[in-house]
Parts: C-alpha cells; structure tokens; sequence
C-alpha cells in the first residue's frame, strides 16, 4: 500500500500544471522545500526498482508457495503397513508420512555415505601402516648392516691406531720402548676387545631408547681417537720427510750391473790368490760398462793409477764418500756436480788382469764401511 500510495503521489506530481510563480520563500522555507524534493526523488526510484524487480520477486515467492505446498501434502499423504500373522488373529498396520519417510531416507543415505567414507579411509589408513612396518623391517635390517660395519670398521681402526703408536715409536728413535710400546698396545688392545663386547651384549639387553647407542659410542671414540692421532700423524710425516731426503742422498743403488767377486774385510783376492784386506767390493763387469754415482754430491777427485785406470770419488751429504777405481774412461770433471744415477765414465781392464773390475768403496767420514748393506738385492 505505501508502494502505490508513493507511486500515486509521483503521478499527481506529473499531471499537476504548474503553478503561478509565487513570490521569494526565506531561505528555511526553501530548504525545507528543497529536502522534500529529494525525498520524492528518492521515492520515486525506490518505485522504479521495485517495479523493475518485481517479476523476479514474484517467481521466487511462487516457487517458494509450491514447495511449501508440496510440503504439506507429503506430510498429509501417508503409507500403511501391514502385519499379518499365520494365525490370521489380528493384523497390524502401522501408518507413516512420505515427510517422515523421506527425512528417514535421507538420515540413512547420508549415514551410509559417512560410514563408506570411514572404511575407505580406515583401509586406506590400514595399508599405509603395513607399509610403515615393511620400512621398519627393511630399516632394522639396514641398521643391523651399517652397525655390524661401525663395529668392524671400530675394530680396524684400532689395528690402524696400533700401528700408528709403532710408526710414532720408530719416528721418535725408541728402540728400548719398543717392547713397553707393543706390550701397552696390546693391552689396550684387549681393553677394547672386552669393552667392545661389553657394550655390544649391554646392547642387545637394554633396548632403552633414551640410552646412547653402541654405535654412537664408537663413533664418538674413534673421532676422538682421530683428533688425537693427528699429532703422531704429524710426528710421523716428518719423519718421513727426513728419511726421504736421507735416503735420496744416500748412496743406495748399484754403480754398475754386474756381480761381486770379492767381498768386503779379509779374503783372498781372486785374482791375486792371496789374502789382502779389501776396504771395499769387486763387481765384475763386461768390458766398457756404463759407472754410475750412487747418490748425489760433488767429484773431489779424479786419480790416475799406476795400472793406467782413474780412481774417481765423490762426496756426498751426512758425512759419505764413495770410491770408484777401475774407471779407463772418466766422463766427468773435479768439482762436478753429479745426480744420483747419473754417469762418471766406464769400465776397462788393469794392466795386471784381463777382467774389467770395478772396485767400489762407501766412506763415513774416513772410514771405510761395508757396501752391500747399501746396494738393493734387485741389482745384484
């Protein structure tokens, strides 16, 4: 009513010819005439929006009517059943409402559709737990493997570190330890033998998670086995290091290829058959074979001999000499500097024996020692 009250009142103001212009209101009056204005606009579109949504409104309401029409006859219509005994005393009947029907329905679908949803969900549940406790086997499996490696790799390591203490014993030169060093190496050997087997069998006894593992145990004494080992590492390569350069100046190869005949200290010469004192070896050679310095150093002498062959020496770092006579052809100069192998000139015979004889000679300081403890077994 107030729609077609609003929309009555517009349409006066349209058919309403205008009026005579009447004089200037005040300014309050025009206001207030102005404000009134803007309400029968205002009311004027509400109109035309309740006329444009008008229809849509009208569909919705008569929807809404039917279903609630449809509604109230499901709840009016009803359903009998009926029981009937063999006996065919009495029968039962027993009136229910499509509405009630329905509602039933429809709580039993939705029912079913949740407990479908559960049971696929529990049996989905279900085989991703068998699958969690196939990985735990394989994982326990793994785990047995990778200890059973800690523990022998525990076991080799204390090999490892053994033979380190006897490296760091021959380093430091203690030779009266040695016997006090092996005995303490091997009882601490034993220590963690026992310890070992201690820790493996309180293991397998006590499965106590918050207990620290055999496996973290080893792992933890072996790095700190590590960090101490580094100092007898060190201790170690520099040991080496000055061996190294001991063994590089020191005269340990052949001169020449070839065989001994006459040996170092008293022996009868054999190609003098008598007993003489040779302060060096006999190596004999073809006719004409290549002399070779036996460790780096510098030639201080080149003699000829009254045999008509060249005596050449050269000396070397730490203290040695080596002696070279036999030489016909002398190939190097005094004071040369000669590397380890390199060539000093070649055999020839004495005037006093048709074999070609290299006597070789290895000095300490002035004294004469025996050279075959220098030379390798492969070269002779």
């Amino acid at each position: 009513m107030v729609a077609e009250f609003i929309v009555s009142a517009a349409r006066r103001k349209q058919s309403t010819p205008p009026a005579p212009q009447s004089p200037p209101l005040p300014e309050s009056a025009a206001k207030e005439k102005e404000g009134k204005g803007r309400i029968v606009a205002l009311a004027y579109r509400g109109v035309q929006t309740v006329q444009m949504a008008g229809p849509a409104i009208g569909r919705f309401a008569r929807s809404q009517q039917q279903i609630i029409a449809w509604v109230k006859k499901k709840r009016k219509e009803r359903l009998t059943l009926m029981f009937i005994p063999h006996n065919e005393l009495k029968i039962r009947n027993y009136h229910i409402s499509n509405f009630t029907l329905i509602l039933v329905t429809s709580l039993l679908g939705v029912v079913l559709l949740v407990s479908a949803f559960l049971v696929i969900r529990h049996s989905s549940t279900i085989q991703e737990v068998d699958k969690l406790r196939v990985s735990h086997k394989d994982a326990e499996v793994q785990f047995a493997k990778v200890r059973q490696e800690i523990i022998d790799l525990s076991r080799s390591y204390e090999d490892i570190r053994q033979n380190l203490s006897s490296l760091q014993d021959l380093s430091r030169g203690g030779g009266g330890r040695d016997k006090a060093s092996g005995d303490k190496s091997g009882s601490s050997s034993d220590n963690f033998s026992a310890q070992l087997a201690e820790l493996q069998q309180k293991s397998d006894q006590n499965k106590d998670p918050e207990k620290i593992p055999l496996e973290i145990f080893l792992m933890n004494r072996m790095l700190h086995d590590m960090e101490i080992s580094r100092g007898s590492l060190g201790q170690v390569e520099d040991y080496l290091k000055k061996r190294e350069r001991v063994l590089k100046n020191t005269p340990t190869i052949w001169p020449v290829q070839g065989y001994i005949i006459n040996p170092f200290g008293f022996v009868r010469m054999a190609h003098r058959l008598n007993v003489a004192y040779n302060s060096g070896v006999d190596i004999a050679v073809p006719y004409g074979a290549v002399v070779h310095a036996t460790a780096p150093g510098i030639v201080v002498g080149i003699n000829k001999e009254s045999n008509l062959t060249f005596t050449v020496r050269v000396r070397h770092n730490y203290g040695y000499e080596t002696v070279y006579k036999g030489i016909e052809v002398v190939t190097v100069s005094q004071e040369e500097k000669v590397n380890k192998g390199e060539q000093l000139g070649f055999v020839g015979h004495a005037d006093d024996n048709f074999e070609s004889i290299l006597h070789y000679e290895v000095r300490i300081g002035i004294e004469a020692v025996n050279p075959i403890p220098y030379l390798p077994l492969a070269g002779a």
